[in-house]
């Protein structure tokens, strides 16, 4: 884990094309994410032991901000497009990955969303902020679910699953239109959000293998629009087969 606290420590600076430390304590900080309008951070820091979460300007300046502490490891997973609410793992050894809620607003009591004895350890939150994707061992295996999200209250127990044969990582189109998971190929399914949830039979997009950090949710991401996708794999993935260029061609031909 070492290696992403060490990439949240130096952190790059792209107007200034420098790269400018953003934590200062020697605990391990990891698993950073942006808010919706880039202004901020918060990720998981072990300076006290168990991994709480913190918050800071994304711009460096001021204090780091305690958001959340309990006895258990936490990691945020994604943060609402309205700002509002940070969606979080807590890892209990009696009910396994939880996903918790962070309200950053009016009474900021943390509660549970998805509370059971399956692993639940991510989630995301629709573009328009009234649903959640999320991974769950419920059926046997990791599969993709989707719940209506209403602030203040846990989920209702009414779900759709939209994997089919295994899925991990869910994320969001930016029109809510589509989301993409992994299952040992990257899949999107096509979905329409409302008083009826309806959606299209999942669909490969293309396969990769040896995918790294699909476990802790950094394994890929994706541009807004679906078009283009970003994957954090081994060098031996992304190697090519070597070739020859041969200059000056003509002239050997000559000889």
């Amino acid at each position: 884990m070492r290696n992403y606290a060490a990439r949240l420590n130096r952190c790059s600076v792209v107007t200034r094309r420098t790269w400018q430390r953003f934590t200062f304590d020697p605990g391990i900080d990891e698993s950073p994410i942006w808010s919706p309008d880039g202004s901020h951070i918060v990720w998981t820091s072990y300076r006290e032991g168990a991994g709480n979460l913190y918050r800071k300007a994304a711009s460096g300046a001021g204090p780091e901000e305690a958001l959340l502490r309990s006895a258990f490891r936490k990691r945020a997973v994604d943060w609402s497009a309205d700002g509002r609410f940070i969606l979080y793992r807590e890892t209990d050894p009696q009910t396994n990955a939880d996903l918790w809620v962070a309200p950053l607003e009016g009474d900021r009591t943390p509660r549970p969303w998805l509370n059971t004895r399956f692993n639940e350890p991510v989630g995301m939150f629709s573009p328009d902020g009234k649903w959640i994707a999320y991974q769950s061992t419920e059926s046997g295996n990791a599969e993709i679910f989707l719940q209506a999200f209403t602030p203040r209250a846990p989920a209702s127990g009414v779900k759709w699953q939209l994997s089919t044969n295994g899925g991990a990582l869910p994320q969001w189109r930016r029109d809510g239109r589509e989301l993409y998971y992994l299952s040992n190929k990257l899949m999107a399914v096509e979905i329409t959000l409302g008083a009826e949830v309806k959606y299209a039979t999942p669909k490969e997009l293309f396969a990769i293998s040896d995918i790294k950090g699909a476990n802790i949710g950094v394994g890929y991401t994706r541009t807004g629009d679906g078009q283009r996708f970003l994957f954090v794999t081994s060098a031996e993935e992304t190697s090519l087969t070597p070739f020859t260029v041969v200059l000056n061609w003509m002239a050997e031909l000559k000889k």
